[in-house]
């Protein structure tokens, strides 16, 4: 049993049912790539914790200026907005994703996601080489409400996606054959 920050993870019990998942997803022939199976279940797993981290972000009083461009602002909410599912190029070789504030796309624009460090470590972070400020740690709440919810429908979310993933590739076979990949 692993404590971190007052959020205990019974880790005997996730590393068996990660072994499990990988199990089912290793039954998914060759021509299927593995890393879209793989962020189809951490799309479908995280979505409570991403729900929970949205729900428990702050929104600003106001609309806050962009430091480095003053001429610029970021609207309030927008951090709130921002949080959901994403990969980097290295989670996606170690098939995995990440929940939490999203700094490209359409969040690159209006700045939405940069600062979601500042305010849940706040009181760590050095803003500017300046001040300090209040944290407000959502994403740790979010995980410590979440986490469990997670792991307990892990395992039933990668056999739905299993199943749907082995009806794809039995229909593009029949459709195209051999030739479908």
């Amino acid at each position: 049993m692993a404590t971190q920050d007052g959020v205990s993870i019974d880790t005997k019990n996730l590393n068996l049912q990660i072994k499990a998942i990988n199990e089912v997803f290793k039954q998914i022939p060759k021509e299927v790539a593995q890393y879209k199976v793989w962020t189809k279940f951490w799309r479908q797993v995280t979505k409570p914790l991403a729900k929970a981290a949205h729900d428990n972000a702050p929104i600003a009083k106001r609309d806050i200026p962009y430091p480095p461009d003053k001429s610029k602002t970021i609207k309030k909410g927008t951090l709130k907005e921002s949080i959901g599912f994403f990969q980097t190029k290295a989670s996606k070789e170690h098939l995995g994703g990440y929940i939490g504030p999203r700094v490209k796309r359409k969040f690159a624009k209006n700045k939405g996601g940069y600062y979601g460090a500042w305010v849940e470590f706040g009181a760590e972070v050095k803003h500017f080489g300046e001040h300090f400020s209040k944290d407000q740690p959502f994403m740790q709440d979010a995980f410590t409400e979440k986490s469990h919810t997670v792991l307990e429908t892990g395992l039933k979310d990668a056999e739905t996606i299993f199943e749907r993933v082995m009806k794809s590739h039995e229909k593009r076979l029949q459709k195209y054959g051999k030739l479908g990949y």
